[in-house]
């Protein structure tokens, strides 16, 4: 019975074995494709490589690199969340959730996750750049944020109105559900877009309904309705004769969204614009 179980044990042990070498061929074949660009077949071979050895934190990290590059990030965070499950101090996986949130939006916890990495490998320039990248978007979000206020003008429409309680409040909650948006700041073209050689800034490329879904998630909806308002003359505001300053809101929202989707168009790598 002891004997049975002996060889039980072992044949486990050799089958564990069997699959982690199994693995890593196919974590080394899939970095093959990503040194190459073929990010579908990297992708499918850590897949591949994780079915065999889903506790392999390297290979977790790899593939969360690769959900970046596919323009994922959503999939990429939850891969270097899982690294960190295996190994909470692992650096790799520090740096790519910071790396995932960045591309998520959520220039703060990135920030604080590059900030935590480097106090675990304070030689890694990784974590310097990365907080540096988090510290200027920040920047330019509030300073973007700032320049709509003061050009506005809605919101110098409603400082005339103040007396008209209910156009007021009708306006503000169009408004706020875009300036409340969690971990998602008003995003502003970075400052160092590249200009042309003729001295003037490159029109941004027309974005596409497929590009406009993946760049704006679940505001792309929002997007949609409130652009087919501005195309509507014919809908008036039932509230108020003078619908001006929910006009004023609403085309603030859509420049606001407009902003950020070719904000995070840019932020994607050059094959993916």
């Amino acid at each position: 019975m002891s004997n049975n179980k002996q060889r039980g044990r072992s044949e486990s042990i050799v089958k564990l074995i069997y699959q982690q070498k199994e693995a890593k061929l196919w974590y080394e074949e899939a970095n093959s494709h990503v040194k190459a660009e073929n990010l579908l077949k990297a992708l499918q071979a850590y897949n591949k490589a994780l079915e065999l050895n889903p506790s392999d934190k390297n290979c977790l990290v790899a593939r969360s690199k690769c959900y970046l590059l596919l323009g994922q990030p959503e999939s990429g965070l939850k891969d270097a969340e899982a690294a960190l499950a295996v190994d909470k101090n692992f650096m790799k996986g520090i740096y790519q959730k910071a790396e995932s949130l960045y591309y998520l939006g959520d220039f703060e916890h990135s920030l604080m996750y590059h900030y935590r990495g480097l106090r675990i490998r304070p030689d890694y320039d990784g974590f310097q750049l990365g907080i540096g990248k988090a510290q200027k978007a920040i920047e330019n979000a509030l300073g973007g944020a700032m320049l709509a206020r003061k050009k506005s003008p809605g919101l110098s429409s409603t400082s005339k109105s103040s007396g008209k309680g209910k156009s007021k409040g009708t306006a503000t909650t169009v408004s706020s559900k875009f300036s409340s948006v969690k971990h998602t700041p008003e995003p502003a073209i970075v400052k160092d877009t590249p200009k042309s050689t003729h001295g003037h800034t490159p029109m941004p490329r027309p974005v596409t309904a497929n590009q406009s879904s993946k760049l704006l998630r679940e505001l792309r909806t929002d997007k949609e309705y409130l652009d087919s308002l501005l195309n509507r003359p014919d809908v008036k505001c039932k509230i108020n004769e003078d619908d001006s300053t929910v006009v004023g809101y609403i085309k603030d929202a859509v420049d606001f969204l407009n902003t950020r989707q070719e904000f995070w168009r840019q932020q994607l790598p050059c094959k993916f614009k």
